[in-house]
């Protein structure tokens, strides 16, 4: 009766753990950009410089570049990520048919102390990836869009606008 008792007991612990731990788990996998770049930021932050690199998949050497420093067009691009949900996975895949992919790289003064930097690698409407220069530990992150919130060709739309502007 004893060994039934304990038998029982440790079949509870490990349903009432298991209850536990799986959702905590899935829920770490999903995520925002929001969370994942933008909340890093105070109110006396400020962004000094955002640059986006139009890179082609068959050499790296043909980026085309455009940087800015003009505060609405910053919040223009950033916008384009404002409700982007993400869901963590072990690896992006960057190889899909478009033949080229985005490079954002965002400068962000500390409270006018120090800077930060941020990346963001947009290789398909689905599949992102981030750096965070100011972490630690886990700076590199690769994601799947679980939304359709994020629009690429908005983004395409927003660089050759800037690049013809620039030019």
């Amino acid at each position: 009766m004893k060994n039934r008792t304990k038998y029982i007991l440790a079949i509870v612990t490990v349903i009432v753990v298991a209850a536990v731990a799986i959702p905590l788990y899935v829920k770490s996998q999903h995520t925002t950009f929001r969370s994942e770049v933008t909340d890093h930021m105070t109110m006396l932050d400020k962004i000094e410089l955002l640059q986006i690199r139009k890179i082609t998949r068959i050499s790296s050497a043909e980026a085309e570049e455009v940087q800015f420093r003009d505060q609405k067009g910053i919040q223009n691009v950033l916008k384009l990520f404002k409700d982007v949900e993400l869901k963590k996975v072990q690896e992006a895949n960057p190889f899909n048919d478009l033949p080229h992919y985005y490079e954002i790289r965002i400068v962000i003064n500390k409270e006018g102390r120090f800077t930060e930097h941020f990346g963001v690698w947009v290789y398909s409407e689905n599949t992102i990836s981030t750096y965070n220069g100011a972490a630690t530990r886990d700076a590199f992150g690769d994601f799947e869009i679980t939304n359709n919130e994020f629009n690429f060709n908005e983004l395409e739309r927003i660089f050759n606008k800037l690049k013809e502007e620039a030019a």
